[in-house]
């Protein structure tokens, strides 16, 4: 993994809206990655929740990007909201082997993205802790506020799990931290994927970062120009060191 401590990057790359916007006019789609890559470290692959990847494809996008890029990718939802994680460890098994074999040492992370539906109760997390690889590389959001909690967070914190921290709309949560990587989705808040966020915030959630090592955040507001936006804004930030400093959380 890159000894960079901040991976600021966007859920998704492909977005017709970005043409001749964030994509310089007449760049073909099969560059667009490349040029999204020069501009960002990390992307969060999200096609995958619905549809297996081919490996070619995922041996081309290693190939398309520098050396020190980084993918995430999330995990099939047949796995996260078909199964529910129930006897899911083949299936979670296939899928990292395809990864690992197409993206070698340029995949950091695969997020298990549950459905709201998934509630907290100790047997399912029960079927988190006994899915889910326990590893740091293993990120785990939840959609139901009942999952931040002291028992999920020592329960991660034991197991080496990354909890995803996220902003949603209508989801009053806290920031909670689990392993030596720190793991945030931006998705839009109030418009869910539409919404943009202020400067001022921005500068505040910098503040956290900056004691926060190994930090990857995605923006997911990704709908029109302002994931690309907030996420240029972020890394700027911290590439700058103008961050408001606030109290650690």
């Amino acid at each position: 993994m890159s000894k960079n401590a901040y991976h600021i990057g966007c859920s998704g790359y492909y977005y017709p809206y970005w043409k001749n916007r964030f994509y310089p006019q007449g760049l073909a789609p099969k560059d667009w990655l490349a040029y999204y890559s020069s501009i960002f470290n990390t992307v969060e692959l999200n096609g995958t929740f619905y549809r297996t990847p081919k490996l070619s494809d995922l041996q081309k996008y290693a190939s398309k990007t520098g050396e020190q890029f980084l993918f995430s990718v999330k995990m099939s939802r047949y796995v996260t909201h078909v199964l529910k994680l129930k006897n899911a460890r083949q299936a979670i098994e296939d899928f990292l082997g395809l990864l690992n074999e197409g993206l070698g040492d340029k995949l950091a992370h695969v997020l298990f993205q549950l459905p709201p539906s998934f509630h907290y109760t100790e047997e399912n997390l029960q079927r988190v802790l006994n899915a889910v690889p326990n590893h740091p590389g293993s990120v785990v959001e939840f959609r139901h506020i009942s999952w931040w909690n002291k028992e999920v967070e020592a329960a991660l914190t034991k197991t080496c799990i990354t909890f995803c921290n996220v902003d949603f709309p209508g989801l009053d949560s806290v920031i909670i931290h689990t392993t030596g990587r720190f793991y945030f989705r931006f998705h839009g808040n109030p418009e869910l994927f539409k919404s943009a966020y202020s400067t001022k915030s921005l500068q505040q959630f910098a503040g956290i970062l900056k004691d926060r090592e190994n930090s990857f955040v995605y923006f997911n507001n990704t709908y029109y120009e302002a994931g690309y936006t907030n996420a240029s804004q972020l890394a700027g930030m911290l590439t700058t060191g103008n961050a408001t400093s606030i109290k650690k959380v």
